[in-house]
């Protein structure tokens, strides 16, 4: 599966440029939907603001499409099947797409709501960033709201671990795309596991 993940780190999107009425609403949109920015130059994912195109790319906010019939790993065939993770590679499926990083799996197994309709105001102040509202018994990361806590507690983690990586893209872009899907920085010559170096690294 590591493959797919050079083919995202790879890829180039071109955006057209607009007017500045056009930009911002383009921007909202971008907040609300996971989506990139040119205005900004920024693509937004937990209400994270991702400044380098490459962690946004490795991130795979949106899936990808694939053909089933190639995954030859029989813990992926599974988590396909029931909306899984497999561990081993690092790969998680939410409606027949794959998603190359945790966080982006568990927003996709999530449920988009929009920031501007919700009463709540602890719900809505946790739609700023990410928080849990005991009185509804919800969790929100952005615009996406979590019921079941276990996979809200993995969420928020993997947003930790995005944090990090956008800190980390100011020194090396690559060390940051690895953060967040466990993989590796040749620059470097460093494996990363769980947003962490690894205790062994590849030759």
């Amino acid at each position: 599966m590591r493959w797919l993940l050079a083919l995202i780190l790879s890829t180039t999107l071109c955006l057209a440029h607009g007017g500045d009425e056009r930009a911002d609403s383009t921007c909202h949109e971008a907040r609300r939907t996971g989506g990139w920015c040119e205005a900004d130059g920024a693509g937004y994912v937990a209400s994270v603001a991702v400044r380098s195109r490459i962690l946004y790319e490795a991130l795979d906010p949106h899936g990808h499409d694939f053909e089933p019939s190639a995954i030859a790993c029989t813990a992926c065939r599974r988590a396909l099947d029931v909306d899984g993770f497999c561990r081993a590679h690092r790969i998680g499926f939410v409606g027949g797409k794959g998603y190359l990083s945790p966080l982006t799996y568990h927003l996709a197994r999530g449920r988009a709501v929009d920031p501007d309709a919700i009463e709540c105001p602890v719900c809505r102040e946790n739609a700023r960033g990410i928080g849990w509202c005991e009185k509804h018994d919800i969790g929100m990361a952005g615009a996406t709201a979590v019921a079941d806590r276990a996979s809200f507690e993995e969420l928020a983690r993997a947003r930790a671990i995005l944090l990090a990586a956008v800190e980390m893209s100011a020194r090396c872009e690559t060390c940051a795309a690895a953060m967040v899907a466990d993989g590796y920085c040749p620059d470097h010559r460093v494996h990363y596991r769980d947003g962490r170096p690894a205790p062994a690294t590849p030759p």
